[in-house]
């Protein structure tokens, strides 16, 4: 059941309550981490980064799903 419309004002202010900067920029870091193994800049252990991303990414939909219940 999707959640009811709410006002242009109340749909930022809301936008702005779930997003974790902090968290999007755990994922930036992953994401960087593996185009540098990639583009071989010297980072070993690529797949690090792959796992990273795939946590931080896993927490951030578990949180959107518990705020849906």
């Amino acid at each position: 059941m999707p959640a009811p419309a709410m006002g242009g004002q109340q749909d930022a202010a809301f936008v702005r309550a779930v997003h974790r900067a902090d968290v999007q920029g755990l994922r930036a870091i992953a994401v960087l981490l593996v185009v540098a193994f990639h583009a071989g800049l010297g980072v070993s252990g690529g797949f690090v980064g792959v796992d990273v991303f795939f946590v931080v990414s896993g927490f951030v939909i578990t949180q959107m799903l518990w705020r849906e219940c």
